[in-house]
């Protein structure tokens, strides 16, 4: 889609369980968020304010359900919010209750890009946790530097991931190397067996 290529350090491991969804909803700051909750959520994990706005231009690709924003539209419109935008989106989503879909950045939905942050400026942010970064003053600087470069935005943006990926990782016996990474090995043992019965002894020892 256009985006950074970046290495990432190998070698940590799957958990054995999956995340639960209070624990997911604990981790993310929820679209209704202003700044000063994603900042000092995201404090918490060792990410500054360069970090928190690097990693919210991921909005620049993909779409979001009416029902995460509606609320700056209903009863009364968001005045951070650009009219003909809000206009626009009152049509895709006619009630708070909306259950359709609209992209996160009208500019270049399907692009990698830093077309997300110019969205900001100009009041086109779509989440108020979007929004409030170019509204709070400690963030604002951020934003508009990413809306400016976007080579910078690149550099910063692969900063920040790969620091998130280091996250509570596991060491020691902790976790395991699974054999197909979308599935754990537990739930997987016929992968597992097909891996060994398809290779040589040698090979299919070092392979696990």
């Amino acid at each position: 889609s256009g985006g950074p290529d970046y290495g990432i350090p190998l070698g940590r491991r799957d958990g054995l369980t999956f995340a639960t969804v209070n624990a997911t909803l604990q981790n993310l700051p929820p679209p209704f968020a202003n700044a000063t909750t994603i900042l000092s959520m995201l404090a918490t994990k060792n990410f500054d304010p360069t970090d928190v706005v690097a990693l919210s231009g991921g909005h620049t690709v993909g779409i979001s359900h009416c029902t995460s924003f509606t609320t700056r539209l209903y009863p009364t419109q968001d005045p951070t919010m650009d009219k003909t935008f809000a206009n626009n989106l009152k049509v895709i989503c006619p009630t708070v209750n909306s259950t359709n879909t609209t992209v996160m950045d009208i500019r270049s939905p399907n692009k990698f890009d830093n077309k997300y942050y110019v969205g900001l400026m100009n009041r086109q942010g779509l989440f108020t946790s979007d929004q409030d970064l170019y509204t709070d003053s400690r963030t604002r600087g951020i934003v508009t530097s990413f809306a400016i470069n976007e080579t910078l935005f690149f550099e910063k943006f692969v900063v920040s991931m790969i620091k998130m990926g280091q996250l509570s990782v596991l060491t020691g016996n902790n976790g395991e190397i699974r054999a197909n990474c979308s599935v754990r090995n537990a739930d997987n043992k016929s992968y597992l067996a097909s891996v060994v019965e398809e290779l040589p002894v040698e090979e299919a020892w070092s392979e696990l």
